[in-house]
């Protein structure tokens, strides 16, 4: 059964396909973003460049911008592709910030990819839910993306933060606790590139900022728990998603969820 769901993740510049087909058969085609496949099962066969390719589960498919390729299932049990599509003004500016200005819009100097790490990275991002994590994942993805399949050269940051701008950030970041700040905003914060946020922020702490934050906002969440304040409450004061998610992760960190721990620290147990 052929379908295909589209999503708008929230971030401008990017789209998301979650495509599944058996017998649908793309004719000849371009597209005006460039769009990176992600084949999460079955094989697709396709034309691109005047060459006949067969792609499998892995396998990662880029395609630039009025690339004309077509596209169709090598047998009648069809195949699922997950896309990442990417505006090309928006990329220019992201490839800006890759190389420390130095390149602009990369060119694709492959057309397919098979790399066990970028296809956690793209698969994550169809099931990533959070705002931040999605932006960071996003940058970590393309920097990996492009530095295996483009000319673009990706610039590394080694160094973290200096005192005084740490302890700005940190600051900044205690007080959006409830409403996390976007990666665009962090790096905003502290004059640089999201990019440069990220490695740096990375350098310095051994985490991603996401997860710094998520830690920092449960670490915060503990004393309250352990002194009986309603889990919904601290869940919500703290900025998580919902009581569940919370739970997941305070379960995921502390070995036990919120509501069984503030009882047992309330009778006197030790965990």
């Amino acid at each position: 059964m052929d379908s295909v769901v589209h999503q708008a993740p929230g971030h401008p510049g990017v789209r998301l396909i979650d495509g599944r087909y058996q017998r649908f058969a793309f004719p000849r085609h371009f597209h005006l973003e460039y769009h990176i496949g992600l084949m999460v099962s079955g094989q697709q066969r396709y034309t691109a460049g005047g060459e006949r390719q067969l792609a499998g589960a892995g396998d990662i498919l880029l395609m630039a911008p009025e690339h004309v390729h077509d596209g169709a299932s090598a047998d009648d049990r069809g195949y699922g592709i997950r896309i990442l599509t990417l505006d090309p003004a928006w990329l220019d500016e992201v490839s800006r910030d890759l190389s420390d200005g130095r390149q602009g819009l990369p060119l694709l100097n492959a057309r397919q990819l098979r790399d066990p790490r970028l296809q956690k990275m793209l698969d994550g991002l169809h099931h990533q839910h959070d705002a931040l994590a999605f932006q960071s994942q996003l940058w970590e993805t393309l920097a990996l993306l492009f530095g295996l399949g483009s000319t673009l050269r990706v610039s590394e940051h080694a160094n973290g933060f200096d005192p005084e701008r740490w302890r700005q950030l940190r600051e900044w970041l205690e007080s959006r606790l409830d409403l996390p700040p976007s990666l665009e905003e962090m790096a905003a914060f502290v004059d640089l590139s999201p990019w440069q946020l990220l490695r740096r922020f990375r350098n310095h702490c051994g985490l991603p900022p996401q997860q710094w934050l998520t830690q920092l906002r449960l670490e915060r969440a503990l004393p309250r728990v352990l002194a009986g304040h309603p889990v919904s409450q601290v869940a919500q004061d703290l900025g998580f998603y919902d009581q569940a998610h919370f739970s997941r992760l305070f379960r995921r960190t502390y070995g036990a969820p919120p509501r069984s721990l503030a009882i047992g620290q309330l009778r006197g147990n030790i965990f």
